[in-house]
C-alpha cells in the first residue's frame, strides 16, 4: 500500500521509520517545513516527498501527526483529495473531541482515530526512532468504520512492531489516558515545582528519578491535550488529590495505623495489576 506520514516529528518519523524498517509499504512524507522532508527522504525514512496535492490521492492510507487543533481542519480542508476509499486517521493524544465532530461528516474515505502509545521527553525529527513502538500499544477509536477498515490499520500497527491493539470507544480511550499518561504528567510538574526540587542534587535516587521524569514536558502541546480532555482529567486530579489528602491527615494525626492501611491497599492493588 501507499502511506502517507503527514507531520514528521518525533511520532510522525518513528511511524515512517517502523514502516520503512518493518514492512514493504510504500511510505510518503509530508512536513510543513521543506528541509524536515528533504533530510527524512535522504535518510531513507520515507520513499517520497512532494506537494499535499502529489501525494494525499495516492495514499491508500493517510496518517496525520499534528497538534490536536490540527487535525479536523487538515482533514476537512482536504476532504476532496484522499483517495476514495481509503484511510485517513491520527496519531493524537485525545480523541473524543476529534471522532464524534469528523463522524458527522459524510466523506469518500474512512476517517479512524488511533492514537500509537509511545513517546520521549525529546521532540522533533531529529529525535525520531525506527523502534519507538516496540512493545507499546497501538490503540484504534473508530465511530462509524466498516470492520474490514479497522482491521486493515491494526495490522499495519501490528506489522510496525506494536506488541498490544486495542479497539474501544473515544471516551473510553481519554478517561483511561487521563489515568495512564496525562495525569502522570500533572503529578510529576506539580513534584518539581516544590521549592526544595533545585536542592535535589546530594539527595535523591531513583524514586526522584521514577516520579520526576515526565515533568519534561511540550507545554504548547500538552495544555491543548489537557484542556481538551478536561473533564476526564480533572476526575483524576481531584481522585489524587482525595488521596493525598488522607495521607496528608493520618500524618497529621500521627495516625500510623491509617497510614498502613492506606499503603498496603496501594501495595496490594499495584501487585495485582503490575
Amino acid at each position: 500500500m501507499n502511506i502517507l506520514v503527514a507531520g514528521l516529528g518525533l511520532i510522525g518519523a518513528s511511524v515512517a521509520k517502523a514502516l520503512k524498517k518493518y514492512t514493504s509499504h510504500h511510505v510518503m512524507g509530508w512536513n510543513r517545513t521543506e528541509s524536515v522532508c528533504i533530510k527524512a527522504l535522504q535518510d531513507g525514512a520515507v520513499d517520497e516527498i512532494g506537494t499535499l496535492d502529489e501525494l494525499i490521492p495516492k495514499a491508500d492510507i493517510t496518517i496525520i501527526n499534528f497538534y490536536p487543533d490540527a487535525i479536523i481542519p487538515f482533514i476537512m480542508d482536504n476532504k476532496d483529495k484522499f483517495k476514495v476509499d481509503s484511510i485517513v486517521t491520527d496519531s493524537c493524544g485525545i480523541k473524543t473531541k476529534i471522532c464524534r465532530l469528523l463522524e458527522k461528516e459524510k466523506f469518500n474515505f474512512t476517517y479512524i482515530g488511533a492514537h500509537p502509545m509511545a513517546g520521549r521527553e525529546v521532540s522533533g525529527y531529529d529525535n525520531s526512532l525506527a523502534d519507538l513502538f516496540s512493545n507499546a500499544s497501538f490503540i484504534c477509536t473508530p465511530t462509524n468504520a466498516p470492520k474490514a477498515k479497522i482491521d486493515t490499520l491494526v495490522e499495519v500497527a501490528k506489522e510496525m512492531g506494536f506488541a498490544r491493539t486495542v479497539v474501544t470507544t473515544p471516551e473510553h480511550h481519554d478517561e483511561m489516558i487521563a489515568f495512564t499518561s496525562q495525569i502522570a504528567h500533572v503529578l510529576a510538574c506539580s513534584y518539581v515545582l516544590s521549592p526544595l526540587a533545585p536542592q535535589h542534587t546530594g539527595f535523591s535516587a531513583g524514586s526522584y528519578r521514577d516520579v520526576s521524569r515526565v515533568a519534561r514536558i511540550n507545554g504548547e502541546m500538552w495544555s491543548k491535550l489537557f484542556i481538551d480532555n478536561k473533564e476526564p482529567l480533572i476526575n483524576e486530579i481531584d481522585d489524587l488529590v482525595n488521596n493525598l489528602l488522607k495521607f496528608r491527615t493520618a500524618i497529621k494525626e500521627e495516625d500510623r495505623a491509617e497510614l498502613e492501611s492506606l499503603m498496603a491497599q496501594a501495595n496490594k492493588i499495584k501487585e495485582e495489576i503490575g
